[in-house]
């Protein structure tokens, strides 16, 4: 693969790789399909090959694509020991009731500069409904946690599961903007294949099912939820990027953030395509 033809937002330096060092999740979120794979861990000696033929080929920085990095504590603790010596930076997937400051420490010292949430929503209720099983107190002891330790956050969130309405997206919207994250990333729902959330949307009369659209976009909207209609869940996408991207403190803090040149161009890349694609 060419890898300067491949790009990532979060990533520090380039080019960057994505590495698994687990296949399939321990967690059962039923909006993903993940969930449904299973889980197994690989062997720490073959990822660190892995790791060090991708850095002879120019790789400078990692991505794990994970879906819940350091879920095993001691053998994160051993990978993170064996990666520190090859000197990359690197970003990972976890969630927010998996970490604690010691858990923290480790990773950052052998590299990790950024880490993503789902946070998905601040409602517990739906949280719990598609078995997230996090509370908002856990996601805001994440945050700080990595702040503390220097390392930058982003969150996901998902506007739209069946049982929102507009005054939970709001909710939502406050409350990414009163936490800890650098960056914030505001999905919309979709039913994806193979999850328990397209077979109630299906059984639910949501969807079609002898349908193959996956994503869902202001064009082509996949389902429709009965609390809130698909108008009012795009303009609460585009409310959302805004009010979390265009606070003056926020930009000031972007700026100062940049390491590099590239970095400083790749967040202006970034950044309009993410102003005029989506908030206009």
């Amino acid at each position: 693969f060419k890898m300067d033809k491949y790009s990532f937002p979060f990533a520090r330096k380039e080019p960057f790789v994505s590495v698994l060092s687990d296949f399939g999740c321990a967690y059962s979120c039923t909006f993903c399909p993940i969930s449904t794979l299973g889980f197994k861990l690989r062997q720490i000696p073959e990822v660190i090959d892995e790791i060090r033929s991708a850095k002879e080929l120019g790789a400078k920085e990692l991505h794990f694509r994970d879906q819940t990095f350091g879920i095993n504590k001691p053998r994160t603790k051993e990978f993170c020991e064996a990666l520190k010596p090859l000197g990359l930076g690197w970003s990972a997937w976890t969630r927010v009731d998996v970490l604690n400051d010691e858990l923290l420490q480790t990773m950052k010292d052998a590299g990790c500069h950024t880490i993503i949430f789902g946070v998905e929503t601040s409602n517990e209720e739906i949280l719990k409904a598609y078995k997230k099983n996090t509370k908002q107190s856990q996601i805001i002891e994440a945050m700080d946690l990595c702040k503390k330790n220097g390392i930058r956050t982003v969150g996901t969130f998902i506007i739209g599961l069946p049982g929102e309405t507009k005054e939970t997206v709001e909710a939502t919207i406050r409350f990414s903007k009163g936490i800890n994250l650098d960056f914030a990333v505001f999905n919309i729902a979709t039913p994806r294949f193979g999850t328990t959330f397209r077979k109630e949307a299906i059984e639910k009369g949501w969807i079609d099912g002898s349908k193959r659209e996956i994503e869902s976009s202001q064009s082509k909207p996949v389902f429709t939820n009965t609390g809130i209609t698909n108008e009012e869940i795009f303009e609460l996408q585009r409310r959302a990027i805004r009010e979390f991207y265009l606070r003056p403190g926020k930009i000031l803090k972007k700026i100062t953030d940049v390491r590099s040149f590239d970095e400083f161009v790749k967040h202006a890349r970034n950044g309009w395509a993410l102003l005029f694609n989506k908030a206009t």
